[in-house]
């Protein structure tokens, strides 16, 4: 079996068992001594990582500050975002020559991220990535969706929310995405739901404010109720307390998330007789064709990539031809 084969194997085997494996950077070298926050990213989402100088910038007339130009990765020009900036940092000459891009893929949006140093690779629990709080360390907690703790250690590692980042570094991508949200009101007529549909709850478990903001939207104008949650055990929680799932029409969840991942949701749901009938839509970055397979073998029933409006409304409507309009 192939190197990356094996790391697909290993990532959706991490996946079914509610672990996940992060790559730990930082976006400053240490200064007098100090060592610099730690972040950490889902190894399934990183493609490769290259050493920046090695690579030349070709400048994007009126980009993002943010956005500090493309490099070209085997005939393909990648967007690299200045990830240091965005987090309030300013990156020495010498730094930058030193410092590392990694190629990641978010919905089939392929952009660089400039860090400084890749610590290594950790494996967790989803149990041990714990929602933001506050901190004592000097962190945008805006930019932070989750925390946990580096390998037999007290020292904090910060995940951060990219999609947030996505949106305001590439401003055309948010208004791109906002629209599709907001063209949902425009073109309302065209979905003809059915009254057992309007009058249920749509439930999404989503650890991504700007993500969270979004499908409200789209919710919102298609004059759909809905609940959501911060992450899966929030949502898996709430489905437990109720007498009856009568007034639940769906389930949305995110893969990545904090205490239970969208992979536990889909298996707790499943498993119980009382919940095992509940639509499952999956709504998420991890957009490869192996993952895909593998949460409809679970038990999902839909899968969409993040942000992708036409498909929720047409999974939506999906849903409510199989399930209430008979």
């Amino acid at each position: 079996m192939s190197t990356t084969l094996e790391q697909v194997e290993k990532t959706a085997q991490l996946s079914k068992n509610n672990q996940l494996s992060l790559m730990i950077f930082q976006v400053q070298f240490p200064r007098d001594g100090v060592q610099p926050p730690y972040y950490g990213l889902n190894v399934f989402k990183v493609r490769e990582v290259l050493e920046a100088r090695a690579y030349e910038i070709s400048p994007i007339p009126d980009a993002n500050p943010l956005v500090e130009g493309m490099i070209e990765l085997r005939g393909v020009y990648l967007p690299v975002i200045d990830l240091p900036k965005w987090m309030g940092f300013d990156m020495t000459e010498e730094d930058r020559d030193k410092s590392i891009i990694i190629v990641a893929d978010f919905s089939h949006n392929f952009v660089g991220l400039r860090v400084s140093h890749i610590h290594g690779v950790e494996e967790k629990e989803w149990t041990d990535i714990k929602p933001a709080g506050n901190y004592k360390v000097d962190v945008n907690t805006n930019q932070v969706v989750n925390h946990t703790y580096l390998e037999n250690s007290e020292t904090l590692c910060f995940i951060l929310d990219i999609e947030k980042l996505l949106i305001e570094a590439m401003p055309s991508m948010a208004e791109k995405i906002f629209a599709s949200a907001e063209d949902v009101k425009n073109n309302n007529n065209e979905f003809n739901f059915s009254s057992q549909l309007v009058e249920k709850t749509i439930l999404f478990a989503e650890d991504s404010q700007a993500i969270q903001k979004y499908m409200g939207m789209v919710f919102d104008n298609l004059k759909l109720k809905y609940k959501s949650f911060d992450n899966g055990r929030l949502l898996l929680d709430y489905i437990q307390s109720l007498h009856s799932l009568d007034e639940i029409a769906m389930v949305f969840t995110d893969l990545e998330m904090p205490v239970a991942s969208g992979h536990t949701v889909i298996k707790e749901l499943k498993l119980n007789p009382k919940t095992r009938q509940l639509p499952i839509i999956v709504h998420t970055s991890m957009t490869s064709d192996n993952n895909q397979r593998e949460v409809l073998e679970m038990g999902a029933d839909y899968f969409i990539g993040k942000v992708d409006t036409d498909l929720i409304l047409e999974t939506i409507s999906k849903v409510d031809e199989k399930y209430f309009k008979n």
